[in-house]
């Protein structure tokens, strides 16, 4: 009946565009996006996401992570930042340090690093500084 403005207005910041990263696609360099994102392929870099980024069971990061809130069943190597809800399914698999709000962890995920919750990401303008990783170019393997 009332309609919550702030929320409104929340939902339109982050973008109502979708983007996918699909299986057999590698990408190495950063991904920034307003909208959500989907990740079913390998990106080499830092992701940044002001809405919500899925990486599905296939999906494999290895740089850094900032989202508004996300859901990972695949690989991520590096630090991870989400401003709300980070949500882990029973196949991921996360080295690096997590900072959300609040996550939710599935029987069989595995985490190699630290977890912190923080209410203060979810404060309007609060966006904690990512360290950057490095992360090598991948080599041709030869037999």
């Amino acid at each position: 009946m009332f309609a919550n403005r702030k929320i409104e207005k929340l939902q339109e910041q982050r973008g109502s565009n979708f983007n996918l990263v699909a299986n057999g696609t590698a990408i190495t360099g950063d991904i920034t996006t307003s909208g959500d994102l989907r990740i079913d392929g390998q990106i080499t870099g830092n992701v940044s996401c002001t809405a919500k980024l899925v990486i599905g069971e296939g999906g494999d990061i290895t740089g850094n992570v900032n989202c508004y809130s996300g859901e990972i069943s695949g690989t991520v190597r590096g630090q991870i930042i989400a401003k709300e809800v980070l949500q882990l399914n029973q196949s991921a698999s996360i080295q690096g340090d997590i900072e959300a709000t609040r996550f939710i962890v599935e029987d069989g995920a595995s985490i190699n690093g630290r977890c912190t919750t923080s209410k203060s990401l979810s404060l309007p303008g609060h966006l904690p500084e990512v360290k950057l990783i490095s992360y090598e170019t991948p080599q041709a393997i030869i037999e």
